[in-house]
């Protein structure tokens, strides 16, 4: 199972430190996307989105854990 994190940058000077910071942690960038609007040249900002991805060890996600569990909570209640 994998697990996904988001992170948004607001500096491309950044963006490098921050992908090397994440790799030491145990990541692997897979996904790079930047994003921007505004009113006029002055005003444009553009934001870079790194996502991430890692191996889990955990072999069923916790979403499937919950609805397992609030499944035998409801049969033992009846």
């Amino acid at each position: 199972m994998k697990e996904w994190a988001c992170v948004q940058v607001k500096h491309h000077n950044d963006v490098g430190e921050t992908i090397e910071e994440w790799q030491k942690k145990g990541w692997r960038l897979h996904t790079y996307q930047t994003a921007g609007m505004g009113a006029g040249p002055m005003a444009y900002n553009v934001y870079h989105y790194l996502l991430f991805e890692r191996e889990n060890d955990k072999k069923t996600p916790s979403s499937a854990e919950a609805a397992a569990a609030t499944a035998a909570a409801a049969a033992a209640a009846t």
